[in-house]
């Protein structure tokens, strides 16, 4: 996506390039001859691309903050180009890189970034104002402003979360007084990402929008405000704690060599297969003992949040859908994709005949569905009703000890629509025991939901 932020001498748009596996969203911003890059993924590729379609010259390279949820490629893109490294100050990173406090600015063109301290996503998050002669038009708001959102505050653990609301709290309000209501906001946090409680699908804002719509600007309170969130925030993956240990490092650049197509069960060796095709397709005839991510825009987040994090890993999927979800691995930080196995010949890895699973929607149950149930949604979900003597327990729960739930009968797997309840029930299988997976929406069951206990 384009935003022209032209003035009427000067040239310049903002280029957004979405991570539909993360949520999140990169800029290029151009003023002029001159380019920068706002929180750029480890696989350069395609903002290169991006680079080389423009008369500009890279000259910095912006983060907002270390970053939780994925791996970092700014450092790399910065020394591809000969270009500033620019950090939020006091981060404590140990290598070469531009450190910017708060109302420090950087020239892009004729215009300069400046920097605005925002903390509450982390405590020196920093957001980027874009600034003409005229003033500000717009801001890179990485965590903090988020479209009718913000960046949640209890990723460093709940010893600091309550100052964090706070600073987020102030933060926004310092936002919305500091900049004219058409600035662009422009968030690397969106709708899908763990680190962010928004549901509105648009990836950008303005000021204006934001005054009628952001949580922060509309609780009548700090009190109000931070109970609001902190009622919101669901479980966040488990392979976060990784991910700012490893961009304070940092990273190099992924492996690229081709991967090796495995052809017999003694290749496979110590690594776990996953499954990337669609569910039904796995349903139908899979090896045995595999697990179930089906290849969608969260599914690399499921796997981290639910395998051991960087363990070996065989993708059973096409030669183009093996790569894409390794390329979406890797933005976590996970290198250790061993090898693919082509679906056409799964029958060669099994003796006998390939595993199935059983499937079903809520109306083909019918009263079936009260019978050993388990709900995999997470609390803040189930917080809305859950079926009657459903045994609740977050995926992740399930994934650390699936043997729990394969100790009985079938067992009946629903989530919010059946995404989940797949990668659930693989992993209850492959510890021996045997599922249904409910493949339809929770608003098709027809009995009365229930307030699941305290």
């Amino acid at each position: 996506m384009l935003f022209d932020l032209s003035s009427a001498d000067t040239r310049a748009y903002a280029t957004q390039i979405s991570t539909a596996s993360l949520g999140d969203h990169s800029y290029i911003v151009v003023v002029g001859d001159e380019a920068v890059a706002v929180d750029i993924q480890r696989d350069l590729d395609r903002f290169q691309d991006v680079l080389l379609g423009i008369d500009a010259d890279l000259v910095a390279v912006f983060e907002t903050h270390i970053h939780n949820d994925y791996i970092s490629g700014g450092k790399r893109l910065a020394e591809f180009h000969g270009a500033q490294y620019v950090l939020p100050a006091h981060t404590g990173a140990p290598y070469q890189h531009t450190p910017l406090a708060d109302g420090e600015t950087i020239s892009v063109g004729a215009w300069v970034m400046r920097a605005m301290h925002t903390p509450g996503h982390t405590p020196n998050h920093t957001s980027y104002v874009l600034e003409s002669p005229d003033g500000a038009v717009a801001i890179f708001s990485g965590g903090s402003m988020l479209v009718g959102a913000v960046g949640r505050s209890d990723l460093l653990g709940p010893d600091h979360t309550e100052a964090l609301l706070q600073s987020q709290y102030e933060s926004m309000h310092r936002i919305v007084r500091e900049l004219p209501d058409p600035a662009l906001v422009a968030p690397t946090h969106g709708s899908g990402s763990f680190c962010s409680v928004s549901a509105i699908a648009d990836s950008a804002s303005t000021i204006a929008q934001e005054r009628l719509r952001n949580p922060a600007l509309l609780a009548p309170s700090l009190e109000a405000f931070a109970m609001s969130q902190v009622m919101a925030y669901k479980q966040y993956p488990a392979y976060y704690k990784y991910m700012a240990p490893l961009n304070l490092e940092p990273m190099g650049a992924p492996p690229d060599a081709e991967l090796p197509t495995i052809t017999s069960a003694d290749a496979v060796g110590d690594a776990t297969i996953v499954d990337i095709r669609p569910f039904l397709n796995y349903a139908a005839g899979h090896i045995p003992g595999s697990l179930s991510f089906e290849m969608s825009d969260d599914g690399v987040t499921y796997m981290g949040w639910t395998m051991e994090w960087g363990s070996p890993i065989v993708l059973v999927g096409t030669r183009g859908n093996a790569q894409e979800v390794r390329v979406q691995l890797q933005r976590i930080g996970w290198d250790n994709v061993t090898g693919h196995i082509d679906p056409v010949g799964l029958s060669e890895f099994v003796d006998g005949e390939l595993a199935m699973t059983e499937f079903a929607t809520f109306a083909e149950l019918g009263g079936d569905v009260l019978g050993l149930t388990l709900d995999v949604r997470d609390r803040v979900e189930q917080l809305d009703g859950v079926i009657p003597g459903a045994d609740l327990a977050h995926l992740q729960d399930v994934a650390a000890d699936p043997a729990r739930f394969a100790e009985s009968g079938a067992v009946i797997v629903y989530c919010a629509s059946g995404h989940r309840a797949g990668i659930a029930a693989s992993f209850i299988e492959a510890a021996g025991g045997k599922t249904i997976v409910v493949r339809d929406t929770l608003a098709n069951y027809g009995g009365r939901l229930a307030t699941p206990a305290a």
